[in-house]
């Protein structure tokens, strides 16, 4: 399971020049919590919901602060082969919900902690249904005790 099946591509991004304003209103329009900054094709930068509302709205920074002030460096990346497993893991241990996925260093997509949990769960469903399948056809294993019917 990669991350190339759970990604949003082509994902919604802002140059480092962009005004928090604006920033904000295209994330609005992509339905998105986190931009990457995106600079020569190359992400320098994740600006998130979060970081519009504690790195500058709290500090009193006006709409018109660049997102490159704002913005998260040095971001984390996945490539879109990356297992689900192991963007997981990435996010849990550097406490973010938001990946950008790149090729050779350029981006081809975002990966947010809701695209995974709605991928896995989509995933274990689909097994839920083939496990119920097999149960229930002639020859089929039985219910392990303890196990509740569908």
């Amino acid at each position: 399971m990669e991350i190339k099946y759970a990604m949003s591509s082509p994902p919604a991004s802002v140059p480092p020049e962009a005004t928090l304003e604006e920033a904000a209103r295209r994330m609005a329009d992509a339905k998105a919590g986190a931009l990457p900054v995106v600079q020569d094709g190359r992400v320098i930068g994740v600006l998130t919901d979060r970081d519009l509302v504690v790195r500058a709205m709290a500090h009193g920074l006006s709409s018109r602060t660049r997102a490159e002030e704002v913005m998260s460096t040095d971001p984390v990346t996945v490539t879109a082969d990356t297992p689900v497993t192991a963007a997981l893991h990435a996010m849990r241990s550097i406490n973010v919900r938001h990946l950008p996925v790149v090729d050779d260093g350029r981006l081809v997509g975002m990966v947010s902690f809701d695209d995974l949990f709605t991928y896995l769960s989509a995933q274990l469903g689909a097994l839920a249904d083939i496990v119920h399948a097999v149960r229930r056809a002639p020859g089929g294993s039985p219910r392990p005790h303890g196990d509740a019917p569908r």
